[in-house]
């Protein structure tokens, strides 16, 4: 079984909605702070559309990529409840293309500490930087090795409700700095449970690192922030917001 296929049903079910209304707002300060050249917009790993349903409908272009096409069936079930048309792909952040390049590229909810090695990071920075016109914007988010250590190095969470339980059950490696976490819920159906269980890893990079294979895409850093502040991230950032820009 693969990530985000039994798990998209409950996604936003599960708590994980929550982060997406929480980044809109913040999207949009971030935006009037570093100025947009248009609005067409990539949201590359859009998992279920709220994002890019909801930057659809504030009259955005909008381009919805993901590599699961059970998160893309919940997104576009949403775009459709909503009334706003998205142009929905499955397709890997490392090796994608678009009809057109575009204004602004999102990768949202650390969904860049799911590329594992270097070299995967490296190929989803110069994919989304092919993508971009010159002067368009890429924003996105990472975790950090500080959360990994801190909250993500052997602990359980638990959140219950009456149709929907999630267990969420982590280990850290400090050595390799990375992070797996297994995903247990059980979703009510009747008067039975379905039990969905899901492995997902994520991989920390320091800073520098980062800032170096963007450079290396032809991406300049304008920000990096510590998330959902205006304030730069520091040692003890947990998630880091990255502002960088075309050449």
């Amino acid at each position: 079984m693969g990530m985000y296929e039994q798990y998209a049903q409950v996604y936003d079910a599960s708590g994980q909605l929550a982060f997406s209304l929480k980044m809109l707002p913040y999207l949009q300060r971030l935006l009037e702070r570093h100025t947009a050249p248009g609005k067409t917009l990539l949201e590359m790993a859009c998992g279920t559309g709220t994002v890019a349903v909801s930057m659809a409908t504030a009259g955005w272009r909008v381009y919805g990529v993901d590599g699961s096409a059970h998160m893309l069936a919940q997104a576009r079930a949403k775009a459709e409840a909503q009334g706003v048309d998205v142009l929905w792909s499955q397709q890997d952040m490392r090796h994608f293309v678009l009809p057109e390049q575009v204004h602004v590229a999102t990768c949202l909810y650390d969904s860049l500490n799911y590329m594992l090695t270097s070299e995967d990071l490296s190929a989803a920075f110069e994919s989304v930087s092919n993508a971009l016109v010159p002067g368009g914007l890429y924003l996105f988010d990472m975790n950090t090795a500080c959360v990994m250590a801190t909250l993500w190095a052997g602990d359980t969470y638990y959140s219950d409700s009456d149709d929907l339980s999630v267990i969420l059950t982590s280990d850290f490696d400090p050595q390799r700095q990375r992070t797996t976490v297994q995903v247990t819920c059980f979703q009510r159906e009747g008067e039975l449970y379905r039990k969905i269980r899901e492995r997902h890893a994520e991989q920390a990079y320091p800073e520098e690192h980062v800032a170096t294979l963007l450079a290396d895409a032809g991406l300049h850093v304008e920000g990096h922030y510590d998330c959902f502040t205006l304030q730069p991230a520091g040692l003890a950032t947990f998630r880091v917001m990255w502002v960088a820009r075309k050449a």
